[in-house]
């Protein structure tokens, strides 16, 4: 069965068919939900709370092969909404934590990368919240400019614009991340020397 006739079984009532839907999106939407707020039981709620919302709106879908942006529409709404509440920022989960069940014997290449990684999720983290959300709908999740546009509720141009500024705003970020890095190592070895 295909994602539209599941979404026509739901707008009929058919709650197994909802289930089916949320099988489908719930990994996705915890992902791009965590992206966003970088707390796994906040992610965890704002998608709870958007698949209820779906659930009670989705007689309102007129176009049901528009499902999947609708969808992620109603789950950036809602994930904005909670970082309105949440301005603190919110703690990233330790990366060594996860690791526990992995080799520990890992490469430098490997250690290298993750590192290079944190520095990009922290600058990431940095912009401005509809900059990290195009980010994250565009390189994390694999959304269209397009489908961007829908579930932003903005135009694709507005969207091309805030991806151009994130990617520019990220470049800056991580040059002076790596000069800070290198100035302070030169540092380090005039007065080690």
């Amino acid at each position: 069965m295909n994602e539209t006739e599941v979404v026509k079984k739901i707008q009929a009532g058919d709650m197994n068919a909802f289930e089916e839907i949320f099988e489908i999106y719930k990994n996705q939407a915890i992902r791009y939900a965590y992206l966003i707020t970088n707390n796994k039981f906040t992610s965890e709620d704002i998608v709870q709370e958007t698949f209820v919302k779906c659930y009670l709106k989705i007689k309102d879908l007129k176009n049901v092969e528009q499902f999947k942006s609708w969808l992620f529409k109603i789950l950036t709404r809602t994930a904005w909404d909670y970082m309105k509440k949440d301005k603190a920022v919110l703690p990233v989960e330790d990366i060594f934590e996860k690791a526990k069940n992995e080799n520990i014997d890992k490469s430098l290449h490997s250690y290298i990368r993750n590192e290079e990684s944190k520095m990009l999720r922290a600058e990431i983290d940095n912009l401005e919240l509809k900059q990290k959300t195009v980010i994250v709908l565009y390189y994390f999740n694999g959304f269209t400019i397009k489908e961007i546009a829908k579930i932003m509720g903005c135009f694709e141009g507005t969207v091309k614009s805030r991806l151009h500024s994130a990617r520019k705003n990220l470049k800056v970020a991580l040059m002076n991340v790596n000069s800070a890095q290198s100035n302070s190592k030169k540092g380090c070895e005039v007065q080690c020397n």
